[in-house]
């Protein structure tokens, strides 16, 4: 993931915290929900019973809450998307979905092959916990292909991190990076 957030403008800097808030917030529920062991049918549970004791009385109290709330709400003015083709809500972080590489030990000789990222990630995403992560770390392994003339080979994400060149290796030419989603 590369975080451009440091290299923006402070204008820039300010619609994109709006995003990076709000998403930091929505994982620390998110954390907090799954530590106390609560999902989605609890909450609904809970809302339903709620919503079955509310009274008269309640409907003030609730006109209240909602008016605190407002008034301790962080004032955020509607802002539209950074620039052309992003989205709304963007933070300001790129994925690397493709790699042209290099291998050859000059300029003049040597062969170039393609490393392009399979697009199963929406698949994936559903099911967190079976996602294969690159030994200790929390580095998704995603299932890429590599493109070597006419052949098409399948790798992953560790084969990429090795593509730093160096004698008969090969060596990153031209890296291509998307808004993450």
């Amino acid at each position: 993931v590369l975080d451009t957030y440091e290299f923006c403008s402070d204008k820039v800097k300010k619609v994109l915290k709006v995003s990076r808030d709000k998403a930091a917030a929505e994982e620390e529920d998110r954390v907090a929900k799954k530590l106390r062991g609560e999902d989605d049918d609890d909450k609904k549970e809970g809302a339903a019973a709620m919503e079955a004791e509310t009274t008269g009385d309640d409907e003030e109290d609730a006109a209240l809450q909602a008016a605190l709330a407002m008034s301790i709400a962080p004032e955020t003015e509607p802002q539209g998307p950074v620039g052309p083709g992003l989205p709304a809500d963007f933070q300001g972080l790129y994925e690397l979905f493709a790699v042209v590489t290099h291998k050859g030990r000059d300029a003049d000789g040597g062969h170039y092959m393609g490393w392009v990222k399979a697009d199963n990630s929406d698949s994936r995403k559903a099911d967190d916990k079976k996602r294969e992560k690159i030994a200790d770390t929390d580095e998704d392994n995603d299932d890429w292909f590599v493109f070597d003339d006419d052949e098409v080979s399948p790798c992953k994400t560790e084969d990429i991190l090795k593509l730093k060149g160096g004698g008969d290796w090969h060596m990153s030419y031209l890296n291509f990076y998307r808004a993450k989603k």
